[in-house]
């Protein structure tokens, strides 16, 4: 990690990402289609999206819980874990291995569709990255691709850092908007 933060919002907020155009099918069936997209690469770990579309229009799709009994049956989950180059796993329906964090950090879900933003800290190491998903509720059996990462470590070490400590105590300026400026001119 190239910078140090106290917190991860403060890490978020402090970096400009970098954006990779890469958008892997992650599993594919007649009944469903997963993939990742919006792979933003911070100095500390990585932000994705995961995508799913199902042809069951009336399922509620959570990302990262396991069937329990109690869910509705219109609930189906989407089991979702990374296997690193090192051996170690990590799974949305588990607890992580020390020092590393992966959770949900927004989802939604309607009509057979889910789109959640998940967020991977630390960078994973180097070499291939092993993504396994199924939906066991709409028999969507396990499948594992197999991901090269060893451009994310290098593209981690370009990101650039926009600012350190805290903002004004308002967080608001108005830099630029007082005497004219463009936005006056809209009235």
């Amino acid at each position: 990690m190239r910078y140090e933060y106290s917190t991860t919002t403060e890490a978020l907020r402090s970096e400009r990402p970098t954006v990779l155009a890469e958008s892997p099918d992650l599993n594919r069936t007649g009944k469903a289609v997963v993939w990742l997209s919006n792979i933003r690469v911070y100095s500390f770990g990585l932000m994705f999206s995961v995508s799913v579309l199902t042809r069951e229009l009336d399922v509620d799709l959570v990302l990262g819980e396991p069937d329990f009994a109690h869910q509705p049956d219109t609930t189906a989950s989407v089991l979702f874990g990374i296997e690193f180059a090192d051996g170690r796993t990590v799974a949305l329906d588990r607890p992580a291995p020390d020092r590393v964090l992966m959770e949900v950090r927004d989802s939604f879900s309607g009509a057979g569709s889910l789109q959640a933003s998940v967020l991977l800290v630390p960078i994973p190491p180097s070499g291939p990255r092993r993504f396994v998903t199924a939906i066991p509720r709409l028999d969507v059996s396990e499948a594992v691709v197999t991901l090269d990462g060893d451009h994310i470590a290098a593209v981690s070490e370009q990101v650039e850092r926009l600012w350190t400590g805290t903002q004004a105590p308002n967080g608001l300026g108005g830099a630029g908007l007082r005497g004219g400026g463009w936005f006056n001119r809209l009235d």
